[in-house]
């Protein structure tokens, strides 16, 4: 029962890695028919804000956002904050947005729960295509 659960989040994170990585390098071949083209490229206003929104803005937005971290807006999540800048454009791996949410850094945020995977890669997938607006 245990991997039924776990079976879901793990498909749509391959799906949604995968969609990123044909937005990414053009496949050739066998692998072109394979792999579906994106129905739409990513944006921060139509994906990735939605998410910050629901998971992040309560305490990094508004007039004193906490460790001076504004994510309610494009220009804000690219300005950083008191840890400098959060997401390096084209690098997830590398991004302090993603270390963050992937609990990989300390303080985890969000601090007391965690960001649903899917929402996650697709944080990845947009920091991946480069951070468009």
């Amino acid at each position: 029962m245990q991997e039924s659960r776990g079976a879901a989040p793990l498909l749509l994170l391959t799906i949604v890695l995968g969609l990123a990585g044909a937005t990414l390098a053009p496949a050739t071949g066998a692998a072109a028919a394979a792999i579906p083209p994106p129905a739409r490229p990513l944006s921060f206003a139509r994906d990735v804000a939605k998410i910050l929104d629901r998971w992040c803005v309560g305490c990094h937005g508004g007039r004193d956002p906490d460790a001076s971290l504004s994510l309610d807006s494009l220009a804000g999540v690219l300005r950083g904050g008191d840890a400098g800048p959060v997401v390096v454009p084209g690098d997830a791996d590398d991004s302090l947005l993603v270390a963050k949410v992937e609990h990989r850094d300390r303080p985890s945020m969000p601090p007391r729960r965690r960001l649903p995977a899917p929402a996650i890669a697709l944080i990845r997938a947009w920091i991946a295509a480069g951070a468009p607006p």
